[in-house]
């Protein structure tokens, strides 16, 4: 058997090329996600008429440093299996040392980054699909595959009908929630109903990086030059936004039991961030109408993935050790596989064992209801 030493809190499924093409009613397949070709030579997703996603960064986990520089397209033939085949998937985080792999989306990851605006009808759909898909993977080794599911927008009553229905699909442990929903934003009363259904079902919320709401779209950045280093710089942004919207609307005093996860945003900012929410809430008595206190939700209702964060993690005092996931991000360019357990003992190394094992296997195994090999 081999030797497991994490458990990895934020990696992503791939989505099947073909994935929409086969199972979207057929007026709503040119709406919906599909391959295309570049100029390039390369592949590349595309939503409907929206700009196309190229592969590259996405499918670049393995990859040494120079192999990045060449900036070789990305063709889906060349794609790893594991990116997007169960069996291949388990293989290499066997390779990685890694006990589970928590999955959100690749591709369709845009829709709840706000990078894309997709056609109104063909949304739920394409969000439906993938979350029937990300069920149907994950049953195949579901102690070690945890699936998250989208969430979509249009309104209150649409987000909690999905989440009522993947609720009855197996393996589905969490809701992606859009770093801005479609309708209003998060601090809105009328999202009351979700923080109420997500409760209430059991399912743990996430808000993974992506575009602030003032930052132009990824697809509009690439066109200047080095824009892209804004959109890597200052995506994470986005998270503290959508974050402090929700920790204002009250739902983490008011179900104690609800999961809010930040996703691939580091977590540098964190001890900041959790100090000015208790300066806010004494300071300027926006204490009214709470039982607990914001320093109270971290680690009890609030937690946060990272991958390499040294700031963060001299700070772990200050954060609080049990709010903390260790990630390995795979399959993207920022990815520690296949060499995750060298990673975590160059960037842990200083962190003491019980601490270590928190951050890279029981925090998550505790949120997920996972057990070990």
């Amino acid at each position: 058997m081999p030797e497991y030493g994490a458990i990895s809190s934020d990696d992503h499924l791939q989505e099947p090329v073909t994935l929409w093409e086969e199972r979207l009613p057929a007026r709503l397949v040119d709406k919906g996600p599909r391959l295309v070709e570049l100029p390039s030579g390369g592949h590349a997703f595309r939503i409907g008429d929206t700009p196309p996603k190229p592969l590259d960064v996405l499918v670049a986990a393995g990859q040494s440093i120079e192999q990045k520089r060449e900036k070789i397209p990305a063709r889906w033939e060349n794609v790893r299996e594991g990116f997007w085949k169960p069996e291949a998937r388990l293989a290499d985080m066997d390779l990685d040392g890694l006990w589970a792999s928590v999955m959100y989306p690749n591709m369709t990851l845009d829709l709840m980054m706000n990078q894309i605006d997709v056609d109104p009808e063909a949304k739920l759909p394409i969000i439906q699909v993938y979350n029937d898909h990300m069920s149907e993977f994950c049953g195949v080794c579901p102690e070690r595959l945890i699936g998250y599911a989208l969430t979509p927008t249009q309104s209150p009553e649409q987000a909690v009908a999905e989440a009522e229905r993947v609720r009855k699909l197996d393996h589905i442990k969490g809701l992606l929630l859009p770093v801005r929903p479609d309708v209003s934003d998060w601090i809105d009363p009328i999202w009351e109903p979700l923080w109420a259904a997500a409760s209430r079902l059991g399912l743990a919320l996430s808000v993974h990086a992506g575009k602030p709401r003032w930052m132009p779209h990824r697809s509009e950045l690439a066109q200047v030059p080095h824009g892209m280093g804004v959109y890597f710089h200052a995506g994470y942004l986005s998270v503290i936004e959508a974050l402090t919207q929700i920790f204002w609307c009250g739902c983490l005093d008011r179900y104690p039991d609800l999961k809010l996860i930040s996703v691939e945003g580091d977590i540098g900012w964190i001890p900041h961030w959790k100090e000015r929410a208790d300066r806010v809430f004494s300071k300027f008595a926006i204490d009214e109408g709470f039982d607990t206190h914001p320093h109270e939700w971290f680690g009890r209702n609030f937690f946060a993935t990272f991958e390499g964060d040294p700031t963060g993690i001299r700070m772990l005092d200050a954060i609080g050790e049990d709010t903390l996931m260790w990630a390995s991000d795979y399959p993207h360019s920022n990815s520690s596989f296949p060499r995750s357990m060298a990673f975590i003992d160059e960037n842990l190394g200083d962190v003491p064992g019980d601490t270590r094992r928190k951050l890279t296997w029981d925090t998550a195994a505790a949120l997920y209801g996972l057990d070990g090999p």
